[in-house]
């Protein structure tokens, strides 16, 4: 099932790369984002009860949006992004794990027209690479967390997946903003299944699959309106000529 999904999200990205410098985009948006996960984690098989994690820090990152038409177009972004979850480890003590990555979603969007609010919805994948990671464990009621050590062995730092999302934005003379909510599912694992000896666990999960909710807001500039108030410049001065 895993295989099929890669040679899909392959292709989407493959087309799109293909296709993103061949068209002539009526619309064309870029600008930054900032979010906040306030969910994640991580789906274990077999389930270890594992909780979520709350997040601690903003995301943030770069944002560019392409229309051909007035309802259909893509969305791109890279974005800096915290995830964790919690695990109760022998019956008392808490672990915690927070990983860093660095995310690169690609979204298909169709957005409508709500009395000058657009309301958006898209879908897309994405790819992540873990940058670091901290973990920490919870015996006298305070979690302290250190650098996480990791293992070729048995840690995994690219992840892909699924994502969704539904928004709205308006636009304004200085610009469009844009709110998002979000969920990311992810295909890869974080740990390797083979991977003997790893103490937090009874038994090595077969899989260990992130988990996303994100709630996010932007600030997007239309970089074609450029061209335009260029181009009615050049208008007026032939005129006046």
């Amino acid at each position: 099932m895993h295989k099929y999904i890669c040679i899909i999200m392959k292709r989407i990205i493959f087309s799109l790369l293909i296709l993103f410098p061949s068209i002539c985009w009526a619309q064309t948006l870029i600008g930054v984002k900032v979010g906040y996960s306030p969910l994640s984690a991580i789906s274990f098989k077999p389930n270890l009860k594992a909780t979520p994690f709350y997040g601690q820090k903003p995301d943030f990152g770069l944002v560019i949006k392409n229309f051909d038409n007035n309802r259909f177009g893509f969305q791109g972004e890279i974005n800096f992004t915290q995830r964790g979850y919690n695990l109760t480890i022998k019956d008392t003590s808490q672990l915690r794990q927070v990983n860093s990555y660095i995310e690169l979603p690609i979204f298909m969007q169709i957005h409508f027209n709500l009395a000058s609010v657009y309301f958006h919805v898209q879908a897309g994948c994405y790819a992540a690479y873990l940058l670091s990671a901290k973990q920490g464990v919870d015996t006298i009621g305070t979690m302290v967390l250190k650098n996480y050590e990791f293992n070729i062995l048995r840690d995994k730092r690219f992840d892909y997946g699924l994502v969704g999302s539904a928004g709205l934005s308006r636009e304004f003379k200085w610009g469009v903003i844009q709110v998002d909510v979000r969920v990311l599912y992810g295909f890869g694992d974080l740990y390797k299944y083979t991977f003997e000896g790893m103490p937090m666990f009874q038994v090595m999960p077969e899989q260990s699959k992130a988990v996303v909710q994100n709630v996010s807001i932007s600030y997007l500039y239309n970089i074609s309106n450029l061209g335009k108030k260029k181009k009615n410049k050049n208008t007026i001065k032939e005129i006046e000529q």
